[in-house]
C-alpha cells in the first residue's frame, strides 16, 4: 500500500538533493564551466568515443529531414556528427566552457545547421526558447534535473517523434571511489545521483512504457603521473583546496594500477538507453 502511493519523482528529487548536499558541485554543468576542462573532455571523446558515437547514431531514427533537439549537448559529441545527417540540430547547453568549445567545433566542422541555446533545461521556456516540434529529442547523460518529471513533460511538449534518454545503471566507478574517499575529503557520506531504476518508475507513473537496453561502457584512462590524474579527476571528486588534492593524490597512489610508467584509472560503467515514441 505504501509503494502504491509512492511518488517516484519525489524520491528522485530527494536523492538529487542529498547528492548536492554531500559536497558536490551545485550544478552538474559547473563541472564543465572551465573551457580547458571542456576541451579535454572533447578531445577524450574524439579519441575514445567516436566508435560509440557512430553506434549511437546508427540506433536513432534519423532522416535527412529530421529536426533534432540535443539536451545537454556538451561540446558536440553527438550534435556535430548528427548535424551531417539531418536538417537541423538545436543544442541546449548551460555550461560556459562546453558551449564555447561547441561553438568552435561548429565553425571547425562547418556545421551551419546547429543553433545553440545557453540554458539549463529546467530554465527553458518551451514556447519562447524553442522552435518545435522535434522529430528526435536526445538527453545523453544530462539528466541532472531535480524535477525529472517536469523535465520529461517539457520534452514531450516539443516532441513529434522519438525521445531518447541515456543514463546510468548501478554504481559507476567514480561512485565507488567517492564512497571511499568522501568522508575524509568532505566530512560527509557520499550519496550518488539517482539511477535508471528511479527514472523508469517516474516514466511508468507518467504512463510512459519505454524500451530499454543496457550496455557496458569500458574505458581506461591513462596518466603519466599521479599529479596528472589528480588534475584531470578533481572535478569529479569536487576538489577545491590543496588539502583535497593531497587526499585525492594519496588515495589514487594507493588504488591505481600501473602499466609501465603510466597510471591506469578504470572509468568503466554500466549504462542504459531508454526510448519511446510520443
Amino acid at each position: 500500500m505504501i509503494l502504491e502511493n509512492l511518488d517516484w519523482n519525489d524520491v528522485w528529487m530527494v536523492r538529487t538533493q542529498k547528492h548536492l548536499e554531500c559536497g558536490n558541485k551545485t550544478e552538474c554543468s559547473s563541472i564543465w564551466g572551465e573551457k580547458e576542462a571542456a576541451r579535454k573532455f572533447w578531445e577524450m571523446s574524439q579519441r575514445d568515443g567516436q566508435k560509440r558515437a557512430r553506434k549511437t547514431l546508427a540506433s536513432l531514427n534519423l532522416t535527412p529531414d529530421s529536426r533534432v533537439l540535443d539536451i545537454g549537448a556538451g561540446a558536440g559529441s553527438l550534435a556535430i556528427p548528427i548535424s551531417k545527417q539531418v536538417a537541423h540540430v538545436t543544442a541546449v547547453e548551460p555550461s560556459t566552457g562546453m558551449l564555447e568549445v561547441l561553438q568552435e567545433n561548429i565553425v571547425e566542422y562547418g556545421c551551419d545547421n546547429i543553433s545553440c541555446i545557453k540554458k539549463r533545461w529546467e530554465d527553458i521556456d518551451v514556447e519562447k526558447d524553442l522552435d518545435g516540434p522535434y522529430d528526435i529529442i536526445i538527453a545523453s547523460f544530462s539528466l541532472g534535473m531535480p524535477d525529472i518529471r517536469k523535465a520529461i513533460e517539457d520534452m514531450q511538449a516539443v516532441s513529434s517523434g522519438y525521445i531518447y534518454l541515456y543514463w546510468f545503471a548501478g554504481e559507476t566507478s567514480w561512485n565507488i571511489h567517492s564512497k571511499k574517499i568522501w568522508p575524509k575529503m568532505h566530512g560527509k557520506e557520499y550519496c550518488s545521483m539517482p539511477k535508471c531504476d528511479l527514472l523508469y518508475n517516474v516514466l511508468y507513473d507518467m504512463g510512459i512504457y519505454p524500451d530499454m537496453s543496457t550496455f557496458k561502457l569500458g574505458r581506461i584512462e591513462r596518466y603519466a603521473s599521479i599529479a596528472e590524474a589528480v588534475d584531470n579527476l578533481s572535478t569529479h571528486f569536487s576538489v577545491s583546496t590543496d588539502k583535497h588534492k593531497d587526499i585525492l593524490g594519496e588515495y589514487l597512489e594507493g588504488c591505481l594500477e600501473k602499466d609501465g610508467d603510466e597510471y591506469l584509472y578504470d572509468a568503466s560503467s554500466t549504462r542504459v538507453k531508454i526510448w519511446w515514441k510520443t
